[in-house]
């Protein structure tokens, strides 16, 4: 079943995408090369998004942040501020695996990478998507070893432990269950993208989470990042810790 980002996508034009591609590897060496303490301050993190830009979207989902959308051009799919505060979080957290679940045009996770490997040398990374194609940035040379992997589902991973799980793949309740009990349950740190996001459907990711937060009580501590300005429901991120 293709995912709702899937369903959505449109095609880009291709010097547009090579354009951004470029601009994405160039932050990325920034990062990789940035100062610790810099990966843990949102601010930072935040204006290195809006240098990579956002996706183009049509749906007016961005709010004042659309001055920052890529013209016909990938880019993070993303809240600015919402990714930022949610990776401010994490630089405090040891990691030396990652699994994204749902990779699309890959710039979430070349952002993430990142930032991740410059704060936990020896980080391994991997992306997986349903789509046969790898994204243009998979071509990016990154500093840590990064794994780009088409064609796959979690079903391919089920059981394996990561430190980070970041599932944004299918959005139907049924997969993101799926993804859930595959590989967020085993890690220490599960992410979720699209908690509070009204074009997925209450019953869908944001539904998961109630259930969640309320099956996990006591066992691990839940952040929401919902961070919006126009005070819209859209995207938000999730992110479980166990105790």
């Amino acid at each position: 079943m293709p995912s709702l980002k899937q369903l959505i996508k449109k095609p880009v034009h291709a010097l547009s995408s090579r354009f951004a591609t470029s601009r994405l590897e160039r932050v990325v060496r920034e990062i990789e090369d940035a100062k610790m303490e810099e990966l843990s301050h949102s601010t930072f993190l935040e204006t290195k998004i809006r240098q990579i830009g956002l996706r183009h979207d049509r749906r007016a989902l961005y709010g004042d942040d659309v001055d920052d959308m890529n013209f016909h051009a990938p880019g993070l799919w993303q809240i600015p501020r919402q990714l930022a505060q949610a990776m401010a979080l994490l630089a405090g957290q040891r990691i030396v695996s990652f699994l994204e679940v749902g990779t699309c045009d890959g710039f979430t996770f070349s952002f993430m990478a990142a930032c991740l490997s410059r704060l936990n040398p020896g980080l391994k990374a991997t992306t997986i998507d349903i789509a046969s194609r790898l994204p243009t940035c998979a071509r990016i040379v990154f500093k840590t070893p990064v794994e780009f992997l088409a064609g796959k589902t979690s079903d391919a991973f089920a059981g394996h432990v990561f430190d980070l799980v970041l599932i944004d793949g299918d959005h139907s309740y049924e997969w993101i269950t799926r993804d859930y009990r595959n590989v967020g349950q085993q890690a220490r740190l599960c992410m979720f993208h699209d908690i509070n996001d009204r074009f997925c459907g209450d019953d869908t990711v944001p539904k998961f989470w109630r259930e969640l937060k309320t099956e996990e009580s006591g066992r691990a501590d839940f952040h929401e990042f919902l961070y919006h300005s126009n005070a819209d429901r859209v995207m938000g991120i999730g992110i479980r810790i166990k105790r």
